[in-house]
């Protein structure tokens, strides 16, 4: 030191005394009474009550933060405290090995101090991110299987921040104490609902590089959606039995959307189409002769003595035969004569394939003239009235008194029929495998054509009142009947005679009471036939 302590008085000679007489001598003159061993004693025990002290100090200060705020705000102290003297400072005149015991227990019970800090800290971390993953699990299923990946690693899916004692108690004395929301622990075994709003992620900002979970989860739940159709590898037997049910279910759906679709609007549409460019090439009167006839078509070859007001029909499809109408119903069409009896029954007129076909003469049937029978087949789909749908008409005596003729006008005449009988056939015969031909061409000779009169007597639904002769030329008109799946509807009608009219008078049309129906029309019933025993009529036998 530069100066001396004036408190001390100076000895003449020092070098002269012994060190023990010289420190007695110092301490008698600082305390003016007692021993030496007695100030070290006082002086031991004021050092070892300040360190005390300064110890249930920090100790205090370490009870009072709250292990909760992780942001370094607790309430700061009110003055600050004395920095503590080193060690060396305060047992400069005490036992040196007993100073150094109690500077490392200090620092030992620190350390255990900021170990159980820390040790609180990662428990609320953990505590916070299973927080944060039942919110996840509320917004969607695929932030569910995030949650839950955060929820075992909350360290790193986190990144939660662990401070130090020494960092918390430095932010207590620089910053003042600022609220925060009390937050409740989640009681054991069932998540806390309600979660201070700073542990949810932010929406529409990514979180740690990541897409926000919301949408993630849309994005997810639109995947999903897709997928869920279909089966998946690890979908249960039963899910995917169910999944391939409900695929099947839909196809089928969809199947018979399209085929009710066609059967009801798209084919119609097309029918009557069919129809209309039928009506234009009826009404087109420009051929009349065979020059018109070669003008408008060329070298078109026609059969001889074919008439040339039809030709037009002919020049389209040289199948054709005739034009066939029946006046107070919607029967207008053009009749055709293929190579077999199957040609026309998928193909209209202009050879374009339908399911309503176009009406066709029997193949047996003679093309340039009459036989004693001339069948025509037509077809009629029960849910219109297109092609022969409306020969159903016929089935009750009103339908007959509104049409009670056909006209049918072919390349060599044009004919008239008035109709003579309705009745019901089976095309598949009974059960003995007879079938009632109606399609004969030809008969041997007046006796059998009685035979057939007889016949149709027996099977008409009513007396139209038309009478009829064995050398009268008939017309067979015949249909599809829903019955039954082979069931017939046939309309005979025969040929007006020369010089009759064509003419019928309606009011004598009779109902029969007693028809005879196709066998299976009694089983359907569940009643005897009547018939049973009836002989069973061959042509030309």
């Amino acid at each position: 030191m530069d100066e001396k302590n004036t408190n001390i008085p100076q000895t003449p000679d020092a070098a002269d005394s012994t060190p023990d007489e010289d420190i007695g001598a110092f301490l008698d003159s600082v305390s003016g009474e007692g021993s030496a061993d007695d100030f070290l004693n006082q002086l031991y025990a004021d050092s070892f009550k300040d360190l005390t002290s300064d110890f249930d100090s920090l100790l205090k200060e370490y009870q009072s933060i709250d292990p909760d705020d992780l942001t370094g705000q607790h309430p700061a102290s009110e003055e600050k405290a004395e920095p503590v003297q080193e060690m060396e400072d305060i047992y400069s005149y005490s036992d040196r090995e007993e100073a150094e015991t109690h500077r490392k227990f200090s620092e030992s019970v620190q350390q255990a101090m900021e170990a159980e800090q820390a040790e609180a800290e990662r428990a609320e971390a953990q505590a916070d991110a299973f927080n944060l993953s039942i919110d996840m699990l509320d917004d969607s299923q695929a932030d569910f299987a995030q949650a839950v990946e955060q929820a075992a690693a909350p360290e790193q899916a986190q990144h939660t921040q662990i401070y130090s004692a020494g960092a918390v108690r430095e932010a207590a004395k620089d910053k003042p104490q600022q609220g925060r929301p009390q937050q409740s622990r989640p009681q054991q075994g069932r998540p806390q609902q309600n979660r201070p709003q700073q542990n949810r992620p932010q929406q529409g900002k990514p979180q740690n590089g990541k897409k926000p979970a919301k949408a993630n989860a849309q994005k997810q739940k639109k995947n999903g959606s897709k997928r869920s159709l279909f089966p998946q590898k690890n979908d249960s037997t039963f899910e995917i039995f169910r999944k391939v049910l409900f695929l099947v279910s839909l196809v089928v759906v969809v199947v018979c959307i399209g085929i009710i679709g066609n059967t009801y609007l798209l084919q119609p549409y097309l029918e009557k189409g069919r129809a209309g460019r039928i009506s234009d090439l009826l009404k087109n009167d420009d051929v009349s002769d065979e020059a018109s006839f070669r003008a408008a078509y060329g070298n078109t070859s026609l059969p001889t003595g074919m008439r040339y007001d039809l030709a037009k029909f002919y020049a389209e499809n040289n199948d054709f035969y005739g034009y066939l109408e029946i006046p107070g119903t919607g029967v207008s069409t053009p009749v055709v004569q293929g190579k077999d009896n199957k040609e026309y029954l998928r193909k209209n007129f202009f050879g374009e394939t339908t399911k309503y076909g176009c009406p066709f003469l029997n193949v047996k049937n003679t093309y340039a003239a009459l036989d004693d029978n001339t069948s025509i087949f037509g077809h009629n789909m029960e849910y219109d009235d297109l092609v022969f749908g409306e020969l159903e008409k016929y089935r009750e005596i009103e339908g007959f008194r509104k049409a009670p003729v056909i006209h049918l006008e072919t390349m060599y005449a044009d004919y008239t029929f008035k109709i003579y009988a309705v009745f019901l056939s089976d095309s598949a015969g009974d059960s003995t495998g007879w079938f009632f031909d109606y399609i004969f061409t030809q008969l041997k000779d007046d006796a059998e054509r009685k035979e057939y009169i007889a016949e149709l007597d027996q099977r008409k639904l009513y007396s139209t009142g038309v009478d009829i002769l064995p050398t009268d030329k008939l017309l067979t008109l015949s249909t599809c009947a829903y019955d039954f799946s082979t069931e017939r509807l046939v309309v005979v009608g025969r040929l007006v005679r020369e010089g009759e009219l064509a003419t019928v008078d309606v009011s004598k049309a009779v109902k029969n009471n007693n028809p005879r129906f196709p066998d299976k029309y009694y089983q359907r019933k569940g009643i005897a036939n009547p018939y049973a025993n009836a002989p069973k009529w061959i042509p030309n036998a």
